[in-house]
């Protein structure tokens, strides 16, 4: 325990002494200036700014070099198949789209980013499922995978670009379906933080300034956005004490295994307070509270208010991903037949853009509104779990779900 607390200690110690520097330099510095703060960093966005880094003929002006790149280093099973000879060898010939419509299959949906090339008579396409922040839709990648073969090209590959998840869920492809594309060497999984290394590749042989400037803010986006790194500066400092000696890496692996079990207790309590939150008001409450489906730190997890009068969906609370992440709170429905039948699914969307003016309102296919909770980060960052420790964040969250309810009711929204 001794060791333990002497770490802790240390790293406090180190990291204090970083902000402090950090504040005093902070104008030669501006170590929270990123220009990613300023673009729409939404799924559509960081489609944009991705096909247009892997599209030759991009604005970046360094030809085809990055999209080689990225076949270099994020598809290795392309690199080292001799099918897809010809694709490497007229990279310039490629074709880059977005929002491509499934048009061969007729299923009527959007592919993210579409690469399509033909060299030596050889035809190819590439299919980039981008899954920054929604969950998986159903059948999505199953359709993208019918898709791509209805379109009679000689060879095609299927990526599904997420952090959080080394491959889609049963929801979008069934596991055997998965396994024959893998078999095939027509499916990659890729995430977010293992582009990384393609784009520190890119700004060493890129010959332009402004476009390596934007390569780095790039990198610090991902950083940020999907590993939870605030400044790397801090990490390597943390990094520093934990590799200090023995001791401190034999208790630095001792915090790291008593973390989940930190987060299961943390997430009892929070059970426990939105229950009591729950209770304050009980008598004036037109709906009950559902909060059996959270504490095992599954895929999407749920808070839930559900209406005794109204049973074709609820407003949920819900973990994107895995260990209590990237939560998000809206209206949801169990199947696409329920959005369908119920006349109000497209109002509600305008409902909360119209009353939460300071909120992203999106939807999807079994969310006809909602938008990311704050704070969005709860794998790597204690802002979320000191509001839990400290019973902050049971009232937000009852808060925001009552808030929710009360605009949909006062909007007519619950009408059949």
């Amino acid at each position: 325990m001794q060791k333990l607390q002497h770490l802790l200690n240390e790293v406090i110690k180190k990291t204090d002494a970083l902000k402090t520097a950090q504040a005093l330099y902070s104008r030669q510095l501006a170590p929270k200036f990123n220009t990613f703060d300023y673009i729409n960093t939404n799924e559509l966005g960081l489609s944009q700014i991705l096909a247009d880094l892997l599209n030759p003929k991009g604005r970046h002006g360094q030809e085809e070099e990055f999209l080689k790149l990225f076949i270099d280093h994020c598809l290795p099973n392309i690199t080292e198949n001799s099918k897809w000879l010809s694709f490497i060898e007229y990279l310039e010939q490629t074709k880059v789209v977005i929002e491509e419509i499934t048009w061969a299959s007729s299923t009527r949906r959007r592919m993210d980013i579409y690469l399509e090339c033909e060299a030596d008579s050889i035809s190819y396409g590439i299919c980039i499922e981008n899954k920054p922040y929604a969950s998986d839709q159903y059948e999505q990648l199953k359709d993208y995978a019918k898709e791509l073969d209805k379109r009679k090209l000689d060879h095609w590959h299927l990526i599904y670009l997420n952090e959080h998840s080394d491959t889609p869920s049963k929801h979008s492809i069934e596991n055997n379906e998965l396994e024959s594309l893998i078999e095939d060497d027509k499916f990659s999984a890729l995430k977010f933080s293992g582009l990384i290394d393609w784009l520190q590749a890119c700004q060493v042989e890129c010959q332009n300034h402004s476009v390596t400037e934007f390569l780095a803010q790039l990198i610090k986006f991902i950083q940020k956005q999907f590993m939870g790194i605030e400044d790397m500066n801090m990490e390597n400092a943390v990094l520093e004490v934990m590799l200090q000696n023995d001791e401190s890496i034999e208790a630095s692996i001792q915090i790291a295994n008593n973390v989940d079990d930190m987060k299961s207790q943390l997430i009892q309590k929070l059970i426990q307070d939105v229950k009591a939150e729950f209770l304050k008001n009980y008598d004036k409450r037109s709906y009950q509270l559902d909060i059996s489906n959270l504490g095992d730190g599954k895929n999407y997890e749920q808070v839930n208010l559900i209406s005794p009068s109204f049973n074709n969906g609820y407003i949920c609370f819900e973990f994107q991903s895995a260990n209590f992440d990237r939560p998000c709170l809206g209206f949801k429905f169990n199947t696409r037949a329920e959005v369908n039948s119920f006349i109000n699914a497209e109002k509600m969307k305008t409902v909360l853009e119209n009353n939460l003016s300071n909120k992203k309102i999106w939807k999807s296919p079994l969310w006809p509104a909602g938008y990311y909770f704050s704070p969005q980060d709860w794998r790597s960052s204690s802002k979320a779990w000191l509001m839990i420790r400290d019973g902050e964040m049971a009232s937000k969250i009852m808060e925001e779900m009552d808030a929710m309810f009360q605009i949909f009711n006062d909007n007519g929204c619950f009408n059949d």
